[in-house]
């Protein structure tokens, strides 16, 4: 009761309204209008939740549209608890057999990162329609390469519809070619593409942009290409920075500048995808002065702020070359904390050029931020073999096995 008394606080605005009876119309647009503001809310007596046990104290009844505003509120493993409680509200008043409820209820399970009450959500509807497909396939996708088996399984369900069941619209497909991306799901992926062109879906450019990461992820680079010339559009940056980015990962760097070339004198202006496959094409061809510059301009011709991939790629490319120096200045000029692609990109250079000291500071800091990951420990435990430090050694193997235990 104490957290309910904190969400109640008399600073809401909900509670100068003049007539706090008002029907659950004016309740779910304030909900609303919390969920789809761009700005966080200062405090937690200032959020959805906050306004919803306003409205219950109230006696106000919800209706199904109350509960779908509500979820969407509920988007990071720290709501799950609160998530688990409306359920329950949904239930008592009676809407879970609501489709847009249960949409919504996979949506909030798939954002609170439990794929396993998504998928019983899912379960539980008799006859799925498009939107539910929709939110299972993407929470799926969402919860990456763990349990790959379990995604695979879900890809193969989708295989599974017929002309007289529910059709998939061009976001399904969007989400399946995703995943099957993320898995390296070559032969789904064809399946997918094949099942595009049999219902005459258009690729456009979203579509589009799905087949050739999909294509390039899966180590079809040849057929990226193939679609990315078929695009009627050739103006839209998702598709030029999808392609420029399949180039890039397949190590065809002279091809991927020159369409970054190509792409400009389109007149079609890059955004921060386009440059982070641009900067890891000159890392693969360990293009030291082109990526510096390529990271240059994106802030002083673009206005692009780098984030923690672009920084990454730039010490990952300063690495690479031996260029400790140059790549612990990147690091320090981060604005953000360097999280452990950073540090793992400043291993690897360090450990090439045998730089043992930085070595040990990239170990340090990897430890720190995945304390149980052994390979950290044994990696720096060598490094401190090399030094002839054993009684460091011998604590580092005493720390690991504490992580073990």
């Amino acid at each position: 009761m104490q957290g309910t008394a904190k969400l109640l606080s008399s600073t809401h605005p909900a509670l100068h309204l003049s007539h706090p009876t008002l029907e659950s119309f004016i309740w779910n647009t304030l909900m609303r209008a919390h969920v789809q503001s761009k700005t966080r809310p200062v405090s937690p007596t200032h959020c959805p939740l906050s306004i919803f046990l306003r409205m219950r104290f109230h006696g106000v009844r919800p209706d199904f549209h109350t509960f779908p505003f509500l979820l969407q509120s509920f988007s990071y493993p720290s709501y799950l608890h609160s998530g688990l409680c409306i359920h329950a509200q949904i239930v008592q008043f009676g809407f879970p057999c609501d489709p847009f409820v249960q949409t919504s209820l996979i949506n909030m399970y798939s954002s609170c990162g439990n794929l396993g009450f998504a998928q019983q959500v899912f379960n539980e509807i008799p006859q799925p329609d498009l939107p539910s497909w929709n939110s299972i396939i993407n929470a799926n996708v969402k919860m990456g390469l763990v349990n790959v088996e379990k995604r695979s399984h879900c890809l193969g369900r989708c295989k599974n519809w017929k002309l007289d069941d529910v059709r998939p619209n061009e976001f399904t497909m969007s989400v399946v070619l995703s995943a099957c991306g993320r898995l390296g799901a070559l032969e789904h992926g064809k399946w997918a593409h094949a099942y595009i062109d049999r219902c005459g879906m258009e690729v456009d450019a979203v579509l589009g942009t799905s087949l050739i990461y999909m294509y390039a992820k899966c180590g079809g680079i040849d057929r990226a290409r193939w679609v990315f010339n078929k695009l009627r559009s050739n103006n839209d940056v998702m598709a030029w920075s999808a392609m420029i980015s399949g180039l890039g990962m397949h190590g065809h760097y002279e091809e991927c500048l020159d369409l970054f070339s190509k792409m400009m004198s389109h007149g079609v202006r890059p955004n921060a995808v386009t440059f982070l496959g641009v900067i890891c094409a000159c890392v693969h061809g360990g293009l030291v002065s082109q990526g510096k510059d390529y990271f240059n301009r994106m802030s002083e011709d673009f206005g692009i702020s780098p984030s923690i991939q672009h920084y990454g790629c730039m010490v990952d490319l300063y690495g690479r070359a031996g260029l400790i120096d140059e790549a612990w200045d990147v690091i320090k000029s981060m604005p953000m904390e360097p999280d452990v692609l950073v540090w793992g990109a400043l291993l690897s250079g360090s450990r090439m050029r045998g730089d043992i000291e930085t070595c040990e500071v990239a170990l340090k800091k990897l430890i720190e931020l995945e304390p149980t990951n052994s390979g950290a420990y044994v990696l720096l435990s060598n490094v401190y073999a090399k030094m002839g430090r054993w009684k460091d050694v011998r604590h580092v193997r005493d720390l690991m096995e504490d992580k073990r235990d």
